[in-house]
């Protein structure tokens, strides 16, 4: 578990990049929500309900920009810009979301996710 906000961010998204949904899961507080732009919703209660992340439509992201929005001391909600990747390491998509940061037991995990799209 992460000490703090930011190093949860950070293993969030290097475990997005892993393809591996067991490591995603050590990011994750559940249950989870991740949203879409046009407000659909995936709502994962245990680590069997994260999809299968080989089928993602880019290779890699990296975190361009992050910024706290607001925090109340156990929560904290960034604003993310996102540079996608595809297969052969060329740019894709340039992206944004919000990701909500919150303090369990004695770390941070990651738990919930708002895809805004593409900027």
């Amino acid at each position: 578990m992460a000490a703090t906000p930011l190093a949860a961010a950070n293993a969030h998204m290097a475990a997005i990049n892993s393809k591996q949904s067991g490591q995603l899961a050590e990011t994750i507080a559940f249950p989870f929500m991740h949203m879409q732009p046009n407000g659909d919703k995936a709502l994962w209660n245990t680590p069997a309900d994260i999809p299968d992340m080989s089928r993602a439509p880019f290779s890699r992201s990296e975190i361009l920009e992050m910024e706290i929005l607001a925090t109340s001391g156990d929560l904290v909600v960034y604003s993310l810009e996102f540079q996608r990747y595809d297969d052969n390491g060329d740019r894709g998509l340039l992206v944004q979301g919000l990701w909500g940061v919150y303090r369990v037991d004695d770390g941070w995990k990651v738990g919930w996710r708002q895809y805004l799209g593409p900027i």
